[in-house]
């Protein structure tokens, strides 16, 4: 198993629970680990083997951009669960990043991480 990052991947959003924070999309970051298998993309150079991070990323900030969620929490798990989507990703450890969320503190995050699971809801 190899790991693939994406850190600081800036989205906007639509997210808060107090009134005035959903009058504007609102700015965030992402940091992604994602576990994937890359032999095959190694050995053949060729990007159908490997996952597409810029497709990726694009479809992260087109997902949030879309949502209206209230929690940081809602919003992480629905961007991981895009992220396990993806053709060779196995797992996926997603922090996401609200910052100015509190006065004194540079940023509010949340970390969840996610296995693949089959049609049965059990783990891979």
């Amino acid at each position: 198993m190899d790991t693939l990052f994406i850190q600081e991947l800036e989205l906007r959003a639509v997210i808060g629970v107090h009134d005035w924070e959903r009058t504007f999309a609102q700015r965030l970051r992402v940091d992604l680990v994602l576990g994937v298998t890359t032999e095959m993309a190694a050995r053949t150079d060729d990007l159908t083997h490997a996952v597409d991070y810029s497709a990726l990323a694009a479809r992260l900030q087109e997902s949030a951009g879309q949502s209206a969620c209230a929690l940081i929490e809602t919003l992480a798990a629905r961007l991981a669960d895009e992220v396990l989507e993806q053709a060779g990703v196995h797992w996926v450890r997603l922090t996401l990043h609200k910052p100015g969320a509190l006065p004194k503190a540079k940023t509010v995050a949340i970390t969840i991480e996610r296995p693949i699971k089959n049609s049965d809801g059990e783990v891979t």
